[in-house]
């Protein structure tokens, strides 16, 4: 049952109409009188009697009526003691992430987790996967955000978020005006590829093996440190690349850029929180029950 319900009915009850109520409420009538015939479907009892513009309660009503404000008493005070608890959470929270999470997804979350938790001080320290699970194994950062899931006694994944890959050309190249590329395709083609222990570079070679295709080392023209200067040498025509779709969206809707479908080759992957096995600070608790709470889902970008 949905709880905005019950609010609509304490307040009806507590104003007398349901003018006044959908006056408090910032809602139509119609709308107040479709939550309470809800509640009365859903029990299958009158809870409300109307005479002219008032309501009075039935003897279902004022059962539902005691019980609803108990509700209420306990959702108000779970809400100042979630207050008081996001203010005597503080401290330092170092996060490690690699390129993708940490220039694209991290950005997005951080800047909401502050408003709750506004004496938390958030430090995002970029590195590859490796680096940043050498880090947290180490004890050098509270939580790491990866590309690339893994396994181990003293570590926990969990799934954050869903990336997509994608083949990215200059536009005038030969793949540029194609319905969709095979990994074939690649073959020869000079590659702008992202540096060892790259979580993406792993994925991609991994699914693209997968795939039937192997990178020669001999394609491979550059290796970089980050997705921006990929995005970057591919626009100035000095190969081609798979990145993350979180990176090229604008390059794409001003034409520097044009993504190509790959067929045969799942570019998907999840997005991976790391922690340690162990208890966490305060503020590193704080964050991953943040996530939880909010229940992540960013919908990926779109592009043309």
């Amino acid at each position: 049952m949905n709880l905005n319900y019950w609010l609509t009915f304490i307040t009806t009850v507590e104003k007398g109409t349901l003018s006044a109520a959908a006056e408090e409420l910032h809602l139509t009538q119609p709308g107040v009188s479709k939550q309470l015939q809800a509640l009365e479907d859903y029990y299958g009892l009158r809870l409300l009697e109307r005479r002219g513009r008032e309501v009075r309660l039935t003897a279902a009503g004022k059962i539902c009526y005691r019980h609803a404000k108990a509700i209420a008493r306990h959702l108000e005070q779970t809400q100042r003691e979630l207050a008081e608890l996001a203010q005597l959470v503080k401290g330092r929270l170092l996060l490690g992430a690699s390129t993708t999470p940490g220039q694209y997804i991290l950005p997005r979350l951080i800047g909401g987790f502050r408003r709750e938790y506004p004496r938390v001080e958030v430090v995002v320290e970029i590195a590859d996967s490796q680096e940043v699970i050498r880090r947290l194994q180490d004890g050098e950062i509270d939580l790491g955000v990866v590309g690339a899931g893994g396994r181990g006694r003293s570590l926990s994944y969990s799934r954050l978020v869903e990336d997509e890959l994608v083949l990215i050309v200059p536009p005038g190249h030969r793949l540029a005006g194609v319905t969709a590329a095979t990994p074939g395709d690649l073959q020869g083609e000079p590659l702008v590829w992202r540096e060892a222990g790259s979580g993406t570079r792993r994925v991609v070679e991994e699914r693209l093996q997968k795939a039937g295709f192997t990178v020669d080392p001999a394609q491979v023209v550059m290796e970089l440190g980050s997705t921006e200067a990929i995005v970057s040498a591919v626009e100035a025509g000095l190969g081609i690349s798979l990145v993350t779709c979180w990176a090229v969206e604008k390059s794409v809707k001003l034409g520097r850029l044009v993504t190509v479908p790959l067929q045969g080759v799942n570019l998907k992957r999840d997005l991976y929180l790391v922690r340690r096995r162990q208890p966490l600070s305060p503020a590193a608790e704080a964050f991953t029950c943040f996530l939880e709470k909010h229940h992540l889902q960013l919908p990926l970008p779109v592009n043309s």
